[in-house]
């Protein structure tokens, strides 16, 4: 901790200039302007401090002295000059201890650490259970939102940790390896947002009655597939999903979903050369054997609630295609963006979406992967032989870098199917110029 006459010339540079008429126009006042403004502006300046710097202010003046106990924000990182973990672990305890003591309440908690912001090896604060404690007394603040945050790619154990708080609104986990009793968020009924990224997902259940928005950026489901069970969802995201794809449950109240499956999934055919498309060929069932109730819909039953969807599968995860063998009805779908996964195996994903969609208005394509990637697929299902049910149908948007074969066989089946092709049109990478499309309108089967 800095003496107090030290800490006074961190002011020192901080002086205001006269006006260009004053007497003095070129000098300096030395008055303390800072600590003339409110309060409310001096607590939200200390919340967007790390901890250990909002302690030190303590020392400026005596108006200082304890307004970091009441600032609305605890900011609690690592940063070298901490050479061993006792002293840290002693300034978090006695950080929060203070805290906890003061009526002024806390709104948020962030816990920030990498391993290059320590002289020492910062996971010997996870051996110790040391965060797992600073996160208990974190909740007994009544924090509203809480961010837990580890150094990209180095999974942080949190063992037997079960939130219980009334007044948490906002949860965010960065590369934490998350087990059932810490998504279990029985205990949290305000819970709204919940936002995860690099995590290794080591659960059968996520739950939560009041949860409105998830979020997940590369987290892996290692262990099998977890049940997702969030009955008030409006928005969801998972974006690259790896290992098991999680079995969604219904979610009567979503709005949004953005969905893509990344290639590491363990719902990845691993036959060579024609891919089975659905996870029924000998080579799947042998990688994942026959227990996954596989006569049930693993994860479209839980978006048919939806109105805005997007989903993206690397070319041989077959979760989706599978599901369509227990296709449910989007009764209120209006936006339904598909990757190239949907047009394999004579794009009968496709039809099938489009036939199980009946208030459908905008349907959009995405084709950038190249062809020679592209492995050939047998669907094992077949689209019903009726006509697509939506009347609202009236934009289809296929965003490719070239019309290729694959776009001609889509407009072939669009057009059978009873899409009117001049709802069709064709945004295609204007390679001549490197950026930009052009706009193609479909009339026939040709191009203007």
């Amino acid at each position: 901790m800095p003496r107090r006459e030290d800490a006074h010339h961190m002011f020192d540079g901080m002086r205001l200039k006269r006006g260009k008429n004053s007497e003095a126009s070129t000098a300096w006042s030395g008055a303390d302007r800072i600590s003339g403004l409110p309060e409310g502006v001096l607590h939200h300046v200390l919340s967007l401090l790390p901890a250990h710097d909002a302690v030190r202010t303590c020392v400026l003046a005596r108006r200082w002295r304890h307004l970091w106990r009441s600032a609305p924000g605890i900011r609690i990182t690592g940063v070298k000059g901490w050479r061993d973990a006792d002293r840290f672990v002693a300034f978090v305890d006695r950080l929060l201890s203070l805290r906890r003591g003061h009526a002024a309440p806390v709104e948020s908690c962030r816990m920030k650490f990498a391993a290059g912001d320590f002289d020492f090896d910062y996971f010997l604060l996870a051996e110790k259970q040391h965060v797992s404690h600073w996160i208990k007394e974190a909740v007994r603040l009544d924090v509203r939102v809480l961010q837990l945050s580890f150094a990209e790619l180095e999974s942080f154990c949190l063992p037997d940790l079960h939130l219980v708080c009334q007044h948490l609104v906002r949860l965010e986990l960065s590369c934490v390896d998350a087990n059932d009793s810490i998504l279990d968020f029985s205990g949290c009924p305000a819970l709204v947002a919940l936002r995860m990224k690099y995590c290794f997902i080591n659960a059968d259940k996520l739950f939560s009655a009041s949860l409105k928005q998830l979020r997940m950026i590369d987290c892996e489901f290692p262990r099998n597939r977890t049940r997702i069970s969030l009955p008030s969802l409006i928005s969801l995201e998972l974006t690259r999903c790896h290992g098991w794809t999680p079995l969604l449950e219904c979610t009567p109240s979503l709005e949004t979903a953005i969905v893509s499956l990344a290639r590491d999934s363990e719902d990845y055919c691993a036959n060579n050369g024609t891919i089975c498309g659905d996870g029924s060929c000998e080579s799947c069932q042998y990688h994942y054997g026959f227990d996954d109730n596989r006569n049930n819909c693993v994860f479209l039953k839980g978006l048919s609630e939806a109105t805005h969807v997007e989903l993206s599968a690397y070319h041989g995860v077959f979760v989706f295609n599978r599901d369509l063998k227990w296709c449910p009805t989007f009764t209120k779908l209006k936006t339904l963006l598909l990757h190239e996964w949907c047009v394999a195996a004579d794009n009968n994903a496709l039809i099938c979406f489009l036939q199980h969609s009946p208030a459908l208005e905008k349907l959009t394509l995405r084709l950038y992967m190249p062809s020679q990637y592209l492995l050939e697929t047998n669907g094992r299902y077949n689209p019903l032989e009726l006509p697509f049910a939506s009347h609202h149908l009236k934009i289809v948007e296929i965003k490719c870098e070239e019309v290729n074969w694959r776009v001609h066989k889509i407009l072939s089946s669009l057009s059978t199917y009873g899409i009117p092709l001049n709802h069709i049109r064709i945004q295609q990478t204007n390679r001549s110029s490197g950026s930009g499309y052009v706009n193609l309108v479909c009339t026939g089967l040709s191009f203007n």
